[in-house]
């Protein structure tokens, strides 16, 4: 009888172990089929979703379909064929003449440039820095155009200032005009919070 007794001890041992690897089976194969239950779950949410999803990440890329050429600028780029709706549409068109305005600021700006730099005298000078403000504020609502850097605009202006120097112009009326200028297009390169006397970005 103990001998009995101890041959079925293992083989109780055993077959709770085997029932033990049973149940964690069950369980691993119900967690699966709950996992694939919820990602077909999920598929349809996000299906739904989906065009959500693109409209407002078109109007995220708003400010950047602005800085793309002309000839690219297309709804299609964006949404596939049939889902360009009028307020898609819209959108578009209002990039496309934002890029234009951008385009002709820039090409303004430039002219105005070679301007100043062919002045001769303070009067000249004079003309081209108002006309730099008016440009800068009414064409480019305070901010220089796409690709001008204002290093480099500073550094011809710069130059330009020390070749009026040289002829005994560049006067305070001038020298003010060109301050005046400066501060404005220092403070829209600055980030915002910042206190004056921060940091601008070239």
């Amino acid at each position: 009888a103990a001998t009995s007794t101890r041959t079925s001890a293992p083989r109780t041992r055993s077959m709770t172990r085997h029932a033990a690897l049973i149940g964690l089976l069950v369980v691993g194969m119900a967690h699966a089929s709950l996992g694939m239950r919820t990602k077909a779950a999920s598929k349809t949410v996000m299906s739904k979703q989906v065009g959500i999803k693109r409209r407002d990440a078109f109007l995220a890329a708003l400010p950047i379909l602005a800085m793309r050429p002309l000839a690219t600028l297309a709804v299609a780029d964006y949404l596939p064929p049939g889902e360009e709706t009028q307020e898609f549409k819209s959108l578009d068109q209002r990039a496309t003449e934002f890029k234009r305005k951008q385009l002709a600021y820039k090409k303004n700006w430039e002219e105005l440039t070679d301007k100043f730099v062919a002045a001769r005298n303070d009067d000249e000078a004079m003309a081209s820095l108002k006309a730099f403000q008016s440009a800068f504020f009414e064409q480019g609502k305070g901010n220089l155009p796409e690709g001008v850097s204002r290093d480099a605009f500073l550094r011809t202006v710069r130059r330009k200032q020390r070749d009026l120097e040289a002829k005994d112009q560049w006067q305070k009326p001038v020298r003010m005009r060109f301050l005046d200028l400066k501060t404005a297009i220092d403070e829209s390169r600055r980030p915002k919070g910042m206190s004056e006397g921060a940091p601008v970005m070239g």
